[in-house]
């Protein structure tokens, strides 16, 4: 597959300028752009990469000077996904399409115009998939449980019984969608599990990557809100509601009944303690462990969380912990102050 940078600028209405008319066969990145690839860049100090660079046409800000053939954007990074999906591969090299014979689908399931379902997947007793849904192999889709239009199974997923995927849902290979939650109380002989009937709802255009659970409510819904990405090997817990176009990084933990509002920013291996609600637009910053409710439109970071700011301090005052203590000795020995425990 191959694009004249012309017809880029056409299908893409961006407007081209420098010498040429390169053919372009792939995208990459500044530094792994190879001749016949196009790149990007978001700002002028990343002209000098492209100087570096092997790349035969880059995506550039308006104005910004450079010497390779160009297309010029407001948001190249947008751009660039945009060139991204035109090179992408067919799904169908993922998704086969038709039902496989190794394929078990019940007789009360219902299907759509289904694109795929591939080896070994089973489709259990009155589940009901939409049209074009693509279902990996290995997948498992159980009883009740229905998957709207277009959504994308991949391989080892197990969607369990009675929970609901909305249109355009992606789910990544070993995702498991409505396990049971972590809910036990004491007995006299030991933890006593408490059953949880409730299901999973993700709504339309969320993804789910490699490896996540999302766990069935006790009763009622965890329910994931629409345009909402979720990395790899995240916990969702019981009773959670996560509200839409939030961004939640790898391996971060979500306790029981959280609510998180809209347009959320997670980074990586956040904690989040049970019943907690964050307002929308607020921001967790990597390895943060969240204590307290956050208001919304707050930035925070640190175990236990605190404002951005004010928590890059106490990690810098902690790491001058060792001269604080020498010189608080030196201050003793100068005092004469003498260790009450000895």
């Amino acid at each position: 597959m191959a694009y004249r940078l012309s017809e880029l600028s056409r299908r893409l209405g961006l407007p081209r300028d420098g010498d040429g008319d390169p053919e372009i066969r792939g995208a990459a990145g500044i530094a792994d752009a190879r001749p016949g690839e196009i790149t990007f860049a978001e700002s002028g100090r990343q002209t000098g990469d492209l100087d570096r660079s092997d790349a035969s046409a880059v995506v550039l800000p308006p104005g910004t000077p450079c010497s390779l053939p160009a297309l010029r954007a407001e948001n190249p990074r947008a751009a660039f996904s945009r060139i991204l999906e035109l090179f992408a591969p067919d799904p169908e090299l993922v998704f086969p399409p038709g039902i496989h014979p190794t394929a078990l689908v019940h007789e009360t399931a219902v299907l759509g115009d289904v694109a795929t379902i591939g080896p070994y997947a089973v489709v259990g007793p009155g589940a009901r998939i939409g049209s074009g849904v693509r279902i990996g192999s290995h997948a498992v889709v159980e009883a009740g449980a229905e998957i709207g239009e277009d959504c994308q199974i991949h391989a080892h997923v197990a969607v369990r019984e009675r929970c609901r995927l909305g249109r355009r849902v992606i789910l990544h290979a070993g995702v498991v969608v409505g396990s049971d939650g972590f809910g036990y109380h004491p007995g006299p002989e030991g933890l006593v599990r408490i059953p949880q009937i409730g299901v999973v709802v993700l709504e339309d255009d969320v993804e789910v990557g490699a490896n996540s659970c999302i766990d069935r409510a006790t009763t009622g819904e965890t329910r994931i809100g629409a345009g909402t990405k979720i990395d790899n090997l995240v916990q969702i817990a019981h009773n959670v509601r996560i509200g839409a176009n939030t961004a939640i990084s790898a391996q971060t933990g979500i306790s029981g009944s959280c609510v998180v509002g809209d347009g959320v920013t997670m980074g990586g291996q956040v904690g989040m303690a049970d019943h907690l609600t964050l307002g929308d637009g607020v921001k967790v910053a990597a390895k943060s462990g969240l204590t307290r409710d956050v208001p919304s439109g707050k930035t925070v970071f640190g175990y236990p969380a605190v404002e951005f700011r004010r928590g890059f301090k106490l990690v810098a005052l902690t790491h001058r912990l060792p001269e604080f203590l020498k010189r608080l000795a030196r201050l003793e020995k100068l005092l004469d102050v003498k260790d009450e425990e000895s």
